[in-house]
């Protein structure tokens, strides 16, 4: 038992120390650490990097304002700011952040959680969450990024072990589960819900004329499972009212093996614009689309396709549609992807 009334400076302890300020180890510790500020193990390892030790806390640790072990910690860290300079076992408690280098557990903070080269287990932060590596387990926050979050292997089913639940979810590659506002990827492999999915290695930019628009332009992002939709029209139309639109939907794609021919199916929900009307004021409906695409130079395709419009709100001053049944009518896509 190490008992400081101030600070205590000690090679290493194996047992219970307590300081009123600090707690300093040279080397290692093992066991209880209570200090009112700060709790430093294995500063050694920094002074004589040739005599480094891997391990250099396990236990439990306690202070008001810093947790900080330069090796490998085991154990429970509980301060403001907790930090193991090398690998983690165990349990970090942040008023503040966390930060370690490999983490096996689990980080729960008031700010910021951080694992440089990845980890096994959970982050839970109100701001950010932060894995540079292989991601395995759950990320909780209004900011979550994953190098590689979930194992490589082709998944069988919809859902995996892999979760970043937040705002905004970032990954380099996604194996895994994003539910967010946004989730980013620069590749996609698992399932992405949320109201903007992107994918760097997937998706198309299509420019197309219908009959709701004569020209309009469709962006497409999102996952091997379905693409989120973006689409922006504009018309003249016959009766005289320019007339402008956008719309947000959902589709889904699929290729055959040589990637020459496709088939796609979207559902999306469009707002209109008439000419002296506020933004959301205008014409709203929703329209289904089936389009064949086949590809016609190298990197072309040739978009072809039918449509059915149902209205959900009023069109004044204009002519109705040759085809209209009661809410419903038809409508033709021609473009080019």
């Amino acid at each position: 038992m190490s008992l400081n009334l101030t600070s205590g400076i000690t090679g290493s302890v194996s047992g219970i120390e307590l300081g009123l300020i600090s707690n300093y180890n040279y080397e290692k510790f093992q066991g209880i650490q209570f200090a009112g500020f700060a709790n430093i193990s294995g500063i050694n390892n920094k002074l004589n990097p040739k005599e480094k030790l891997e391990q250099t806390f396990k236990g439990f640790q306690f202070a008001a304002i810093s947790n900080k072990t330069f090796g490998d910690g085991a154990g429970v860290q509980v301060s403001t700011f907790n930090t193991a300079v090398s690998d983690f076992i165990g349990f970090q408690l942040g008023f503040m952040t966390n930060k370690t280098r490999y983490l096996q557990g689990a980080q729960i903070a008031g700010l910021i959680n951080s694992s440089k080269t990845g980890m096994v287990g959970f982050q839970i932060a109100p701001l950010f969450n932060y894995s540079d590596g292989q991601t395995n387990g759950l990320q909780l926050g209004l900011f979550n990024y994953a190098r590689t979050a979930g194992f490589g292997h082709d998944f069988t089913s919809l859902l995996n072990d892999t979760w970043q639940i937040g705002l905004i979810n970032f990954s380099k590659v996604n194996n895994g589960n994003q539910i967010g506002l946004i989730n980013i990827s620069g590749k996609n492999n698992g399932v992405p819900l949320g109201l903007l999915n992107i994918d760097a290695s997937e998706g198309h930019l299509s420019l197309r004329a219908s009959d709701m628009f004569l020209s309009n332009i469709t962006v497409a992002s999102g996952s091997r499972f379905f693409n989120n939709l973006l689409q922006f029209g504009y018309n003249l139309s016959l009766n005289g009212l320019p007339k402008w639109g956008m719309s947000y939907g959902l589709e889904k794609e699929w290729t055959n093996p040589e990637k020459i021919n496709f088939i796609s199916i979207n559902a999306v929900f469009w707002q209109q614009k008439a000419e002296n009307r506020k933004f959301l004021k205008g014409p709203r409906l929703l329209r289904s689309e089936l389009i064949y695409g086949f590809k016609i130079t190298k990197y072309r395709f040739l978009e072809i396709g039918v449509a059915m419009n149902y209205q959900l709100s009023v069109v004044k001053n204009q002519e109705p549609s040759l085809f209209t049944m009661g809410d419903f009518s038809p409508g033709i896509v021609l473009g080019i992807q």
